[in-house]
């Protein structure tokens, strides 16, 4: 039987899963940009979305993950949020929750800085704003936490903080210094002193003003 980490794209299932499984993956050429890519990690990847991924075939998420031997307590990764078949096949699940302003801006930051801003290279101006702001909207809907006697909640935001919460989840691992030094060179961006007066970041302000008042966010 494996153990489950549910979490929605560009939050941190790679470090999860290495750090849980006790494993260090090194990267592999034409790995995507900020992503640990472990088998592990990768099991359960059935769909992905840029908000939250509820509807899905619950047997193939099943047959997937058990398509590669692994020993019994892996842990493996999915990005489908669980619903209750999911819940009732594992015996601990950890859900990678963003249902805090901090855990959405730093997923939103990780998705723009690793995916999007390479891909909009050729946008500039309003063009590129208007672009990131309507996606920056899909990064407000929540990976809301589940109330299940087996089911761990872990805020995204805790991880990145490196909180007590965190920690208590990961102190058994014997290499966890080594994993969070990578997860922070990749990631030296949530870091910076200026991560929330960033481009990206006001862009996810004024996704969240135009969601909340229901008008458009004027430029002056």
């Amino acid at each position: 039987m494996y153990n489950l980490i549910a979490y929605p794209h560009y939050t941190c299932g790679g470090l999860l899963c290495d750090i849980l499984n006790n494993t260090f993956t090194e990267p592999k050429e034409g790995d995507a940009p900020g992503a640990i890519n472990s088998i592990q990690h990768n099991l359960g990847k059935i769909g992905d979305t840029n908000n939250v991924l509820m509807e899905y075939d619950e047997q193939e998420i099943i047959d997937a993950l058990y398509k590669i031997d692994q020993p019994s307590g892996t842990w493996v990764g999915t990005h489908c949020h669980p619903n209750e078949r999911l819940i009732n096949e594992f015996d601990i699940i950890i859900c990678v929750t963003t249902s805090t302003f901090r855990s959405k801006i730093y997923r939103w930051a990780r998705a723009y800085y690793h995916f999007y801003k390479p891909l909009w290279e050729q946008y500039t101006d309003m063009d590129l704003i208007d672009r990131a702001r309507e996606t920056a909207k899909n990064y407000l809907i929540p990976f809301e936490p589940i109330n299940a006697p087996n089911v761990i909640n872990l805020e995204f935001a805790n991880v990145v903080e490196n909180s007590a919460e965190f920690i208590q989840i990961v102190n058994g691992n014997v290499i966890l210094e080594k994993h969070l030094n990578r997860w922070k060179d990749i990631n030296y961006f949530l870091y910076d002193e200026k991560f929330w007066n960033t481009e990206y970041s006001k862009r996810y302000y004024e996704a969240e003003y135009e969601q909340k008042l229901n008008k458009s966010y004027r430029y002056y």
